[in-house]
């Protein structure tokens, strides 16, 4: 099966927008067993689209197209679809339902700019939009199933995994034979967890590694396609060969099902119904954010105070000025009483705290950049740890402070708990 992937639009060609869209469907398609063979970029002009989508549709079985669907001038994808398939746009009423129904809910007003989203190819079949305004569609051309979406990623993702999973798996009767098992990783490089895992393949050979990175964790997935044994014997397979891989990750695996730090925490936290504060000076308000990315995190997260400056560690969390005097915003003393004081003032449970130098200035010989002093308070715990990382990067270190922060409250809940 031979799947591309077209993703249009000037701002893609420019760089006013990384193209996104491409590396999550690439991703998607991966995991229902499927092969991307051809990524490609167009500009917003009709002909261009139309050109590629004709010759698209005589060397690919599937062709994923994002962008081009608004009701602006520029947007112009269904109109190239038309000339490449010499179908005549028409209102599609199934589309305009779907729009008529999303500025209901929202109160908006649907006018005839907005209408023009509803005008598709005459035999084209609708992907409702869960997230936005402009309906999807899919249509076969030649030997072809092209699937137009909107270039927003909100909107590309859930219309790809509400309407679009399914209509490959219908019409190409993809099987449920694909298990891949995910673990994500904190506190390697990808090239030391490549070699660490280098013996994979000949214990496993019927089995396949995966890797993603994204700074500074990277996820691990092991996959096993088309498999020619019972459901029992693949899934008993599969719990072997992560136990094999957690082994050799030197105790760096802070998840077993593919969660984030902040999700284990999250799940740690709502079981047993404990409570979370925040105090960041370095990272702030990383952390924080980290947090509630997660849904739920409402039940278990209280307080957040970004102390940046030490009148605010003083006021505000109740840091002894002493402390600072005599040690700096930078230490482990500091780190821990701006932890003990958000734990006071939010009445929480647990409290973590940051206080570091993430540069690319303002570092010592004594304290450089990439030096950062953790804080925890908690039942039976009151303690603060150093830790030096070498990137010049401020971005980089920020992140890396937050993961570690996340990281070392992981690990005192699960030995806790």
């Amino acid at each position: 099966m031979i799947a591309h992937i077209l993703s249009t639009g000037d701002e893609v060609l420019l760089g006013d927008i990384i193209d996104t869209n491409s590396g999550f469907l690439c991703k998607a398609l991966k995991d229902m067993g499927i092969e991307v063979q051809k990524i490609m970029a167009v500009g917003d002009d009709v002909e261009s689209i139309a050109k590629l989508i004709k010759e698209i549709s005589h060397v690919a079985d599937i062709c994923l197209v994002t962008g081009g669907l608004g009701p602006t001038r520029d947007d112009v994808t269904a109109l190239a679809c038309s000339r490449a398939s010499g179908q005549r746009l028409e209102l599609n009423q199934q589309a305009l339902a779907s729009m008529r129904s999303y500025f209901a809910k929202r109160k908006f007003v649907l006018n005839k700019d907005n209408e023009k989203q509803a005008m598709l190819p005459e035999t084209s079949r609708v992907l409702i939009n869960h997230n936005g305004t402009a309906p999807g569609f899919y249509i076969k051309i030649n030997n072809c199933l092209f699937f137009f979406m909107p270039g927003v990623p909100s909107e590309m993702k859930i219309m790809f995994e509400r309407e679009i999973k399914q209509v490959l798996a219908d019409e190409f009767s993809l099987k449920d034979d694909i298990l891949i098992e995910r673990l994500t990783v904190f506190g390697l490089p990808e090239s030391r967890v490549g070699s660490l895992l280098k013996e994979f393949k000949i214990k496993f050979p019927k089995m396949r590694l995966g890797f993603r990175a994204d700074f500074p964790v990277i996820e691990v997935k092991i996959i096993l396609t088309s498999y020619d044994q019972d459901q029992n014997k693949a899934a008993s397979d599969m719990a072997a060969a992560k136990q094999w891989a957690i082994l050799q990750l030197e105790n760096k695996v802070v998840s077993e099902n593919g969660l984030s730090i902040a999700q284990e925490v999250g799940q740690i936290l709502t079981k047993e119904k404990k409570t979370l504060a925040m105090a960041e000076s370095c990272t702030g308000g990383l952390i924080s954010n980290i947090i509630t990315d997660v849904a739920g995190s409402s039940d278990y997260f209280l307080f957040s105070g970004i102390t940046y400056s030490n009148d605010a560690k003083i006021n505000i969390l109740n840091v002894q000025k002493k402390t600072i005097v005599e040690y700096g915003a930078v230490h482990e003393k500091t780190a821990l009483e701006m932890a003990q004081g958000a734990r006071f003032k939010a009445k929480a449970d647990f409290a973590i705290s940051t206080t570091g130098i993430a540069g690319p200035g303002g570092g010592t010989e004594e304290k450089p950049v990439g030096m950062v002093c953790i804080g925890l308070a908690g039942p039976c715990i009151s303690m603060a740890r150093t830790y030096r990382f070498s990137f010049d990067d401020r971005l980089r270190n920020k992140k890396m402070f937050a993961m570690m922060a996340l990281e070392l409250l992981r690990r005192h809940l699960v030995c806790f708990f």
